[in-house]
């Protein structure tokens, strides 16, 4: 009779160690095909992504210098100060600049490419807004940012001043530039 018992007691262990055996190598192998997946799947999206628009593997870099601007004293008796920043396309794709716009009323800004002057973009819901303008830069190519400052729009002011130009673009990294410009407004 032992050797019964132990040859059955034999025959269940080795058994259960077989099955313990199975279920490894099945979630082994569930395991292994669910990373062959997800890295195939990363392969196709990778493939795919170069034909997304503006996705061709290199994408645009818009710069903007310099990012803030120290106007210094703004005279209010001596009017509408201007100044022009460089907005240049750094990287491997074409630059769409499709709009800008300002903080503040009294601050306008147009985008210069090739020479000729874009319209003047303003703070959003004040006055005309430009539609259907855009601007192309390749790479490389640099345009020109004109800003105006008015310190007559606020009537008598005295004190810092400190505006915001938003420039919105096809840039994945950062499709809203900001450009800061701030001084002090005196008579």
């Amino acid at each position: 009779m032992s050797k019964r018992t132990s040859k059955a007691h034999g025959s269940a262990v080795g058994q259960q160690n077989t099955g313990s055996r199975k279920k490894v190598r099945g979630i082994g192998l569930v395991m292994l095909a669910a990373a062959a997946v997800l890295v195939l799947t990363g392969l196709f999206l990778a493939a795919r992504w170069q034909y997304l628009p503006g996705t061709s593997g290199r994408t645009p870099l818009l710069r903007v210098s310099p990012s803030t601007y120290e106007l210094g004293q703004v005279s209010q008796a001596k009017g509408i100060v201007t100044v022009e920043l460089s907005a240049a396309n750094g990287g491997e794709a074409d630059l769409t600049i499709n709009e800008m716009e300002t903080s503040c009323g009294c601050t306008r800004a147009a985008l210069i490419v090739n020479g000729k002057e874009g319209p003047w973009f303003g703070m959003r819901g004040h006055g005309e807004w430009p539609v259907g303008w855009s601007a192309r830069l390749r790479p490389g190519e640099r345009a020109v940012l004109r800003v105006q400052y008015d310190p007559d729009a606020h009537g008598i002011f005295r004190g810092p001043i400190d505006r915001i130009v938003v420039i919105h673009s096809n840039d994945p990294r950062q499709p809203q530039a900001r450009v800061r410009i701030s001084g002090t407004q005196v008579p």
